[in-house]
Order: C-alpha cells, then sequence, then structure tokens
C-alpha cells in the first residue's frame, strides 16, 4: 500500500546535505495504521536528507513496498553503528541492534502489558505522540527518557478546499472507525437515535471496517434496538477508499462524531479537522494533544472503566466511559448553530495546517535525531 506522501524520486533529492544514517524498523506495504504513518514519515526524512536503512518488523501478512525511494532504503544493509528508530509496537522492537536505539510507540489504554514495559526499558529512549501518553509510559514503569513526539497528517490530501460530494437538504454527521469496542459505535448510534428523529434534516453516515469474522455488524446494530422513528444512517462498509476519496469524503459532512474510548493519536479526528469539520470527539487520551475545546467539541468522559475487548494488550487496563447525554447534547448543539460550527471548523484547519502535518512530525524527528548523534 502506497504511502498517503506521493513523493516523487526527484522531490527525495532535497537540498538538505547528508548528516544522518537511520535505521528504521517498521511495517511498511501493509493496509494499517503504523504503516501507513511509518511510510509518511520515512518519505519526509528522506526529503530532508536522512540515510534510512529499513529493517522490516516480522509479520504475519507480506508487505508490498510500492514507492520507489521506499524501495531504496529497503535495499540498504542496516548499520550497526547507526541510530536504530523502532516504530511498532513495543513488544516487537528489535533489541539486539548494538548502536543507540529509539522505540516508538503507543497504546490506547491507561497502562501498558509488562512485556511492553520491558521492550521499552531495553531502549536507550521513548517516543509517544503525546504528553498523555508520556504520563501513561512513565506510571507503567518505563524508566528510559520519554520524548513526546507527535504524528502528522497528509495536508495535500486532507484540507478544507478540496472537492466534495454535499447532501442537499441534510445535516450530516460522519463517522469513521474500525469497528469494535474501542470505538464505542453503540454509543454513537444510540445518541444520534436520542438527539434526532426522522423529522430532523440529519443524516449519519458511518464508513466503517470489520476485519473479524466473528463480528456481525448488522447483527449489532439491530441488536440495539433503535427507535423506530429514528434517522436515517448510511454505513459504508469494508470498502477501500482512497486518501483523495476519503478526503471528500470528509468535506461531503457537515460535522464528524467519534466517541472513542481511546486512541493511541486519533488520525481521523485530526484528519476531518484538517479538511474544516467541527468534531466532537472524546476529551482523554492520544488526541488531547491535537484537539481542544478552542479547534471542536470535546466529549466529557465520565470515567474510566475496564477496557473489554479481544486485544490482549489491554487486559487489566482502563480507558473512557464516553458521556452519553454529553454527546446527544453536542450532537443537537451543532445542528443547531450550523455557522459557529463552521467556524471553528476553519480554525481546526487553520490549527492542524500550522502544527500538525507530516512535514512538522518529521522535523521534530529529525530535529531529535540530530541531537542524539552530536
Amino acid at each position: 500500500m502506497e504511502s498517503s506522501n506521493a513523493f516523487s524520486l526527484s522531490a527525495i533529492r532535497h537540498h538538505y546535505a547528508p548528516a544522518l544514517s537511520v535505521v528504521w524498523q517498521s511495517r511498511w506495504g501493509l493496509p494499517i495504521g503504523y504503516a501507513v504513518s511509518s511510510e509518511a514519515l520515512a518519505l519526509e526524512l528522506l526529503s530532508r536528507g536522512v540515510e534510512l536503512m529499513y529493517r522490516p518488523t516480522p509479520w504475519h501478512m507480506p508487505g508490498v513496498i510500492r514507492h520507489p525511494a521506499l524501495r531504496a532504503a529497503a535495499a540498504r544493509a542496516p548499520h550497526d553503528n547507526a541510530i536504530q528508530v523502532s516504530y511498532d509496537q513495543a513488544d516487537l522492537f528489535f533489541t539486539d541492534h548494538p548502536g543507540y536505539k529509539i522505540g516508538y510507540t503507543m497504546l490506547e489504554v491507561d497502562g501498558l502489558p509488562r512485556e511492553w514495559v520491558a521492550a521499552c526499558n531495553a531502549m536507550d529512549e521513548i517516543w509517544t505522540p503525546s504528553h498523555w501518553g508520556a504520563t501513561v509510559f512513565a506510571d507503567a514503569g518505563v524508566t528510559r527518557p520519554i520524548v513526546v513526539m507527535p504524528l502528522g497528517y497528509d495536508p495535500v490530501r486532507f484540507r478544507p478546499d478540496g472537492p466534495a460530494r454535499r447532501i442537499a437538504g441534510r445535516f450530516t454527521f460522519l463517522s469513521i472507525f474500525e469497528w469494535g469496542e474501542r470505538k464505542a459505535p453503540e454509543v454513537l448510534l444510540r445518541a444520534y437515535a436520542a438527539a434526532f428523529t426522522r423529522r430532523d434534516d440529519v443524516l449519519l453516515v458511518l464508513h466503517v471496517n470489520n476485519f473479524d469474522s466473528e463480528v456481525d455488524v448488522a447483527r449489532q446494530i439491530a441488536a440495539l434496538r433503535l427507535p423506530a422513528d429514528a434517522p436515517p444512517i448510511v454505513v459504508i462498509y469494508n470498502r477501500q477508499i482512497s486518501d483523495d476519496s476519503l478526503g471528500s469524503l470528509y468535506r461531503s459532512a457537515d460535522c464528524f462524531v467519534l466517541p472513542t474510548r481511546g486512541e493511541g493519536w486519533g488520525l481521523p479526528i485530526l484528519e476531518a479537522m484538517a479538511c474544516g469539520l467541527p468534531v466532537i470527539a472524546t476529551d482523554w487520551s492520544g488526541q488531547t494533544e491535537f484537539f481542544h475545546s478552542g479547534v471542536g467539541y470535546p466529549l466529557r468522559v465520565r470515567w474510566l472503566v475496564a477496557a473489554h475487548a479481544k486485544c490482549p494488550y489491554y487486559l487489566g487496563w482502563r480507558w473512557a466511559d464516553p458521556d452519553e447525554e454529553h454527546l446527544i447534547a453536542l450532537m443537537r448543539y451543532v445542528y443547531e448553530h450550523p455557522d459557529e460550527a463552521r467556524q471553528v471548523g476553519a480554525r481546526a484547519a487553520q490549527e492542524a495546517a500550522a502544527c500538525w502535518t507530516w512535514a512538522h512530525a518529521a522535523e521534530r524527528i529529525h530535529t531529535r535525531l540530530l541531537e542524539v548523534a552530536a
């Protein structure tokens, strides 16, 4: 899968003089969040003259690296004396690298599995995308230096002024997520059905992926027994959408909403902001690094609850319980105050472009790598 950063080879030949050799341990060429963001960061670092050598994380799915610059990096043998950045789950860090080792990772709950803590403490320093995450890592027992290293988004594809296909006569709420307990889809659906009826000119569009063959999404929605007069819901199910089309989907909506229970970073929230949407999202976890009341509508958390999900990394830890009544109120408020909501979305897009692109992320990484090399 090609990274969302569409660099050409000529763009990689940047005016930066080669100053760093870095082994980048990660996963490329896969349709997963780590791989897509890893490719975007790698291309930005290459554009700054960093000599990257790719150390693939062993994985059960074969990756197909499509970008020529990334294929060239993958063909270079790792140097033992180069700095290694392991951008992956902590339990997948390559800890035997003889040079300086940096672990770059995140999780969505209020603690870390024991094996993650051990892997982090086997590195020389740890990066994580948010101050919230840094506190979680420290409280969990990570004793290595922890550096907050935010991620980013692609400003070429996710911007306010691109194409859109708006639905006439309907105030459209949009949510994009992988179906599962962490994203709290039942909270969103119940709140939407409680906030509006068929008499309201609203629509909820869900772009949902589900890779768990044991989960029947239609059955779970039916089990919620939403009111008979609930407003319409459209589900775009297991459809691969290109980044260009995804940007258009964001811009076709009036408000993005995600009552997530926990995020390591929260890329769809940031992409929606970058497209100029007012966003309703949970006021807890990684997205608090860039999401706040000045650029969106933070959703209150009632308390933290046990993280019940199939993911073994969450066992014994907690995540947010989003306040459903507050979500109902926020959705009604945005619907009833569209002019204010558009202004909030415009501020969000300005702040995203000024602070949170992949270029900003790579510049912070480059600066820290130069400090380590020195």
